[in-house]
């Protein structure tokens, strides 16, 4: 039985959930994370300087077509000077800690940590451009493990990750990344003139350490042949974790 499905009773026989160790607020201490194949470096100010900045607009200006944003808050930038404003105000997102992420000396994409809420050792994974530079890549997959790790490393409960329910991709993906589904929220909010119902994923704590290994069992180098391409998909090794 998982820790959050346990109970006592209490003196006046109602069912309580159990007492915590550590009650204690926990706030996402933020820097630069290096993987072995992508670095995310937090965003600011002093990070945009301009050759940064016309690395991610040729970045993003190059996308085939729009469809990357549509189940983004904001619908594609017109400039670098508007994508710039965006950078530098986190995408609108109040208390949120964002990174650029860097391949092979390149940005290539953004990534969020949105929704933290220290008293509950909550926070969520959010705001994700996975550009055409880096979709379905190992680096990708890097990114979301070094968020997990850097999150539960620093206490936090529970991550995250929200989406469109019609978002089909990122759905797949969350189940990918280790996630549970849990339901979804109807009539949600209002995105872009339009309704929004949303799927709601979460990690547990308490799950991290075997989902961790399926990460490491997947990024091992001989799960990937000569050109690359893996062998076994990471869903497999959270699926076999996951029994274990």
């Amino acid at each position: 039985m998982k820790d959050n499905q346990k109970v006592q009773e209490n003196e006046y026989g109602q069912f309580v959930g159990m007492p915590l160790t550590n009650t204690l607020p926990v706030n996402f201490l933020a820097k630069t994370l290096y993987g072995k194949h992508a670095t995310l470096q937090l965003l600011s100010s002093a990070l945009l300087d301009p050759k940064r900045m016309q690395q991610i607009w040729q970045c993003v200006n190059s996308e085939v077509d729009r469809s990357c944003w549509t189940y983004l808050p904001y619908s594609g930038f017109v400039n670098e000077a508007e994508l710039q404003i965006a950078l530098e105000n986190s995408f609108g997102f109040k208390n949120s800690t964002h990174y650029l992420i860097e391949i092979n000396h390149m940005i290539v994409g953004w990534v969020g940590l949105l929704n933290q809420r220290s008293a509950d050792h909550v926070i969520e994974i959010g705001n994700v451009y996975f550009s055409h530079q880096m979709k379905q890549s190992t680096a990708s997959t890097e990114v979301i493990y070094l968020l997990l790790q850097g999150c539960f490393k620093q206490g936090f409960r529970r991550v995250e990750w929200k989406c469109d329910d019609l978002n089909l991709p990122s759905k797949r993906a969350a189940l990918r990344f280790g996630f549970q589904y849990e339901g979804t929220f109807r009539q949600d909010r209002i995105a872009k003139g339009r309704n929004r119902d949303t799927a709601w994923f979460s990690i547990l704590d308490e799950e991290w350490p075997e989902l961790e290994k399926a990460y490491k069992a997947w990024f091992n180098a001989d799960n990937f042949d000569q050109n690359g391409q893996q062998k076994v998909q990471l869903k497999n090794f959270v699926d076999l974790y996951a029994i274990l």
